[in-house]
């Protein structure tokens, strides 16, 4: 009997072990800088409830990449990138060495941003496989406007890209701030729900 309940509680700690999760660490100073003047609090629909109280309002969201569109910039070298993501809700964990993000999220925002060539002869095309549809950006920008299909429109600030073999959407959904995602509240909730800054 005892040896039956000591495997039991050895066989738990290993399940627990292999779904630890550790906080979001941000990959270089500059993206640390935005980390911390962030409010994580703040979601895609409570920008569109009301854009002006949040024109100076730093934010980071996770987004799968929808569409892309890179111009080469001859005159200073750089690319410049027009991107649509797909917000999804993410606590700030990671699992292993993959971001845990929820299935569902509050809608579309786009970025206009610039890349620098690594190598000189680097083109729009390389900036589009860079950064292309179905990888996940970690975007952190400040609110400008919501174009009128409620897309919200980010100045940008910094962007962190992930392929998908680094991430993967959790089976138990998350809502805002880590909470369990309702989707049919969500459905009818998404436009009005609101976070404290």
């Amino acid at each position: 009997m005892k040896t039956n309940l000591l495997l039991m509680i050895l066989a738990a700690g290993l399940l627990v072990s292999c779904v630890s999760t550790a906080r979001y660490h941000p990959a270089t100073r500059p993206e640390e800088i935005e980390y911390y003047q962030t409010h994580l609090d703040v979601y895609p629909g409570n920008v569109r409830k009301a854009p002006s109280e949040y024109t100076n309002v730093h934010v980071a969201w996770a987004g799968i990449i929808v569409s892309n569109d890179a111009t080469d910039e001859n005159s200073n070298g750089k690319i410049r990138m027009d991107t649509v993501f797909e917000h999804h809700y993410f606590d700030w964990q990671e699992g292993g060495s993959r971001l845990l993000i929820s299935p569902s999220g509050e809608g579309r925002f786009r970025v206009r941003w610039k890349m620098s060539r690594k190598v000189q002869d680097a083109s729009a095309e390389d900036a589009m496989k860079y950064a292309a549809p179905g990888k996940l950006a970690i975007v952190y920008g400040t609110p400008e406007s919501v174009d009128e299909d409620g897309t919200i429109v980010l100045r940008y600030h910094y962007l962190r890209i992930f392929s998908p073999a680094h991430f993967r959407e959790k089976e138990l959904g998350l809502g805002k701030g880590g909470e369990p995602y309702h989707p049919l509240k969500a459905t009818t909730d998404a436009a009005t729900n609101s976070s404290s800054r």
